[in-house]
This record gives structure tokens, C-alpha cells and sequence, in this order.
């Protein structure tokens, strides 16, 4: 699938940590499409760099765990005489584990990155967008943010963690009259690199058992990234000006069956 520019993002600057590639990459190359300055923010940095250059973005290196990181690059931004209208909490890893095999490390390193790496996003971010009018925040969660898989223990914390945390976040936005909203958005299973990776780390035989109890039980299929991006894309535009604290499932289907 191409992308294509339905929305208006003129004059408006996003910020994209885990931009590099997968779902990220494929919302910056919409927003670029439909006018928006994009930053993108990872710890990728040659990839991430040929990358932003090849799609007219900018490239920043970015630790979502480490709070230093986030200060470094909002103040970069505001540096360029740019405000931040669009961010998009979209970093995350997966450390597959059942609660037998999950260690405690594991656990840590999966919700320090998936978890507080989305807190520290819309903590340092958010002052800068308020003095620039407001806007948006789209926090990727998970369909393991709302059901799960016995595999899946710590990554399942981590993404019900962004689940509800967005619904906090979203309310005190609203309370403090930032008029930014958030919402959580929650991917089903899509042909990025996070999930290819994960899979291929399997033995061949668990990979055959987790197939068969979840990407093969897709009604719609295998998704793609650009699928996620166009629905990421609607979060940030006017056309969901009256969602905030709420969440977008794109599944194929998967948690309707």
C-alpha cells in the first residue's frame, strides 16, 4: 500500500520515537505526504538517518527510557523555532516469556521501553505543545493491551500500562486546557520488523504453536504498516477532534473472533 494524504498536516511539526522503522516509519512518511514537518526519533541512528533523509524528515537520537534523552530533543525542537503539534509514542520492544520464564531483567527492560518510555514522552513533550496550541498524542499500545497470549507476560504489562495510562493522561490534558488529546492505539499483527524479529527467534515448533493460536486466527490476515499508519494518522487529524482517552483497535478482526 502507498501513502496517500487525506489530512491536512500543513504548518504542523510531529515528533515519532521508534521512527526508524515499522509503523512509525510508515506514519511519517503520511504526514510528510500531507504537509506535516517530521522528526524521527530512535536509537537506530545510520538507519535512522538514511531514512530521514531519503523521506524529507529529520533524524534524532532518542532513549525513550532515559528522561535526559526526551529533555534533549523537545529542546532541540523549540531550538529551531519549531513548536510540536503531533507526537507519537511508538517506540517498543518484545521479550517474549510466560510467568515460569519471564525473568524480573526482562520484565524491567520491556516496560522501562514500552511503558515508562510513553509516560516520559507525553511528560516532557507536552509543555511544548500547549505553548504551541495544542494538539494531539497517539500512544501505541497493543491488541496484548487488551487480551493476550500465556507468551507474552511482561509485554502485556507494558501495553495495558499505555491502555489506561493514556486515559489518565488524556483527562489531565483536558482538566489543564492543553487542548492536546490522547489516545492509545492497538495494532493487531502487522508485518513489521518487531513482530518478524520476535517470531524468528522462536524454535521452529513454538513458532508453528504461536502461529496457529494467533496470526493464523486473523480473520482479515496479516496486516501491513501502512494499514496502522492511515488509522494513527486519523487520530492526529481534525476528522477525531472529539476523541481524547480513547482507544482505536486495528486487528484484522483478531479480538472479535
Amino acid at each position: 500500500m502507498s501513502a496517500t494524504a487525506p489530512h491536512e498536516f500543513t504548518g504542523q511539526t510531529a515528533l515519532i520515537s521508534g521512527g526508524a522503522s515499522g509503523i512509525g516509519l510508515a506514519t511519517a512518511k503520511r504526514l510528510i505526504a500531507s504537509g506535516a514537518t517530521v522528526w524521527i526519533a530512535d536509537i537506530q541512528d545510520e538507519k535512522g538517518e538514511q531514512i530521514a533523509e531519503e523521506i524529507g524528515a529529520t533524524y534524532v537520537h532518542l532513549d525513550v527510557s532515559k528522561e535526559a534523552d526526551w529533555i534533549s530533543v523537545v529542546e532541540l525542537i523549540a531550538s529551531q523555532g519549531e513548536g510540536l503539534n503531533l507526537l507519537m509514542n511508538n517506540a517498543g520492544i518484545v521479550i517474549g516469556g510466560t510467568l515460569e520464564t519471564q525473568t524480573a531483567e526482562e520484565f524491567l527492560q520491556t516496560t522501562n521501553i514500552n511503558l515508562l518510555g510513553v509516560f516520559l514522552g507525553c511528560k516532557v513533550c507536552a509543555p511544548l505543545m500547549t505553548i504551541s496550541g495544542g494538539g494531539a498524542i497517539v500512544n501505541v499500545s497493543s491488541i496484548w493491551g487488551m487480551v493476550s497470549d500465556s507468551g507474552a507476560v511482561a509485554y502485556s504489562a507494558s501495553k495495558g500500562g499505555v491502555r489506561t495510562m493514556t486515559k489518565a493522561i488524556a483527562l489531565d490534558l483536558a482538566d489543564r486546557g492543553t487542548h492536546i488529546r490522547a489516545n492509545s492505539i492497538h495494532p493487531g499483527f502487522t508485518a513489521t520488523p518487531m513482530v518478524e524479529d520476535s517470531v524468528s527467534e522462536m524454535e521452529p515448533e513454538e513458532a508453528a504453536q504461536f502461529a496457529a493460536r494467533t496470526i493464523e486466527r486473523v480473520p482479515l490476515g496479516l496486516g501491513e504498516a501502512d494499514q496502522i499508519a492511515a488509522a494513527t494518522v486519523f487520530l492526529f487529524s481534525k476528522d477525531s477532534s472529539f476523541m481524547t482517552g480513547s482507544e482505536l483497535v486495528v486487528d484484522g478482526g483478531f479480538t472479535a473472533a
